[in-house]
């Protein structure tokens, strides 16, 4: 029953998707005429269309550099194909699960596959989180106040929206930091994990799991000190983080001039498309799905018209999010088949030598 657990979690979010999805499609396609929706669709230049899809392919790439980077840095030997498919597994995941909590977890399981310790990659994700944040806030705030009148006319009574973002990820990073310099908060995280592990009987042994989980605490707070002593090192993930952060904007940049669109400029839209971005990540449901939605919506009315906000809306929702779910649901079933291979392999193998 524990085994199908996770399935049963992951259909429900599946689920969860679909409705979503389905509630857009029904409130666009009820609210639009028809004819206008075909008209913008073949209006739309196939050329910016593909330039979307390599703004994915940029996003997935740049999130494998962060981790092998600083994984290279700690002296892992790992390869690029190794952190490209770790990296897919965590976006994944991270879009799959409620507030984005499985993904973290999951890249750090991919990444033990190929011989890093859960210490090393642990850092390794809190490194990535929290620059990526600081990335995103510092690059939210800066084109604020240098779009300010543009934000203020379009963002229609949802600077709450924003602000409320800037608290909740501002909170975040703080956590995350705190476990990331502090062995004493480490230390106390994983106590409670362990009592409640004892309480739940899944803890047979407190004593050498807190050892177990100590040796971790010690090599991960040791290689975010290690990356801290490096200068160097923490501006090249700031700019992998920043090129990560742009490939989404990309998106947005690409569908606009797809229509043929002018008037606005790549800042502008770069500016609106980090607010939101900002307003709709602290969302605690799996890929903030309604809030992106909604927050596109409202955001970008006055940049696309009419019945172009609606496929606009579409095209950059799955852009950004339903093909790193496609993607990732087929690298899951490929690797799922190569596994079943492989033990049939092994098992015909073991059987002929005992015969």
């Amino acid at each position: 029953m524990k085994k199908n657990k996770p399935n049963a979690e992951r259909m429900l979010s599946f689920l969860f998707l679909l409705v979503t999805l389905g509630v857009v499609l029904y409130v666009g396609f009820s609210g639009n005429d028809l004819e206008a929706l075909g008209a913008a669709l073949r209006a739309m230049s196939p050329a910016y269309l593909a330039l979307c899809l390599m703004s994915w392919m940029l996003y997935v790439l740049t999130d494998a550099l962060a981790i092998h980077h600083f994984l290279r840095m700690q002296g892992q030997p790992i390869r690029i194909g190794q952190s490209l498919r770790a990296a897919m597994t965590g976006i994944y995941y991270c879009n799959l699960t409620p507030g984005a909590s499985g993904g973290q977890p999951m890249e750090m399981y991919c990444l033990h596959k190929y011989g890093v310790s859960v210490g090393v990659s642990g850092s390794g994700m809190a490194v990535k989180f929290i620059v990526f944040q600081v990335v995103l806030l510092v690059t939210g705030a800066v084109m604020w106040i240098a779009n300010a009148g543009f934000v203020d006319a379009h963002t229609q009574g949802s600077k709450w929206f924003i602000l409320m973002g800037y608290v909740v990820n501002f909170f975040s990073i703080g956590m995350v930091a705190l476990m990331a310099i502090s062995r004493r908060a480490v230390r106390w995280v994983i106590d409670k994990c362990i009592r409640v592990g004892v309480r739940v009987r899944l803890c047979k042994d407190p004593d050498a799991s807190r050892r177990k989980w100590e040796n971790h605490c010690e090599s991960f707070v040791s290689s975010v000190h290690l990356v801290i002593r490096h200068p160097r090192d923490v501006i090249i993930q700031c700019l992998i983080a920043l090129g990560q952060l742009m490939s989404l904007m990309l998106v947005i940049i690409a569908i606009y001039n797809a229509f043929g669109l002018s008037g606005i400029s790549a800042g502008e839209l770069i500016t609106m498309g980090v607010l939101l971005y900002i307003g709709a990540s602290y969302t605690p449901l799996p890929g903030a799905s309604g809030a992106q939605e909604g927050g596109f919506a409202v955001l970008f009315r006055g940049i696309f018209p009419d019945a172009q906000l609606f496929v606009a809306l579409l095209i950059w929702r799955f852009s950004t999010y339903y093909l790193s779910i496609l993607a990732g649901a087929a690298l899951t079933v490929a690797e799922n088949l190569g596994a079943l291979r492989k033990r049939r392999t092994q098992e015909k193998r073991e059987g002929v030598s005992n015969e």
